[in-house]
Formats: structure tokens, C-alpha cells, sequence
């Protein structure tokens, strides 16, 4: 990462030509499992002098968002993300 961007965790996969479908479930559930490990997790302290690492705007005014609330939602969208692949994946492994 950048220097001013070595506080955002990235998570990179590379996906080879002969990436099966089988590998990519169990891709799908390793996220899975790693993000209900994260859950469980205890959360970090945070001070009250937290440093604001993300600025959102809403209706004009700029929102500051600390490191946690950031990490909670990119956490939420990625469980959004991989909840919307399961179903979708079930719907497809239905017998016709």
C-alpha cells in the first residue's frame, strides 16, 4: 500500500484460468468462516482521540468516521456481499 493508505487492510485473491467452480466455493466458505472468527473477535479500545481515517458527506456536511466504524462497515458489506453469492449459488445448485 501507499504510504498514506498503510492503515487499510486489503484482502487480495488471484484467480487462475482453471479456477473451478468447486474451488470457488470453498473460497466463498473459507470467507465465511474467517469473517464469523473476526466476529467473535473482541473489538480494539479506541480513545476518545481516535484519529479519523474515512470522511463521508452527507446532506453537505462532512461525517468523520473513526478506524472501528470503518472496519464494521467494509465488515458488513463483505458479509452482505458473500450471504448475496451463497443464495444465489443455492438457487443455482437446485435440481431441475
Amino acid at each position: 500500500m501507499p504510504p498514506d493508505a498503510q492503515h487499510v487492510t486489503v484482502l487480495r485473491v488471484v484467480i487462475r484460468e482453471d479456477f473451478s467452480r468447486t474451488l470457488a466455493e470453498r473460497l466463498v466458505a473459507d470467507v465465511e468462516k474467517v469473517l464469523h472468527e473476526l466476529d467473535a473477535l473482541p473489538a480494539r479500545l479506541i480513545s476518545s482521540t481516535t484519529v479519523t481515517v474515512n470522511a463521508a458527506e452527507e446532506n453537505g456536511k462532512v461525517v468523520k468516521k473513526s478506524a472501528l466504524e470503518t472496519q464494521r462497515e467494509i465488515t458488513a458489506v463483505w458479509k452482505k456481499f458473500v450471504l448475496e453469492r451463497k443464495k444465489l449459488n443455492d438457487k443455482m445448485n437446485g435440481v431441475c
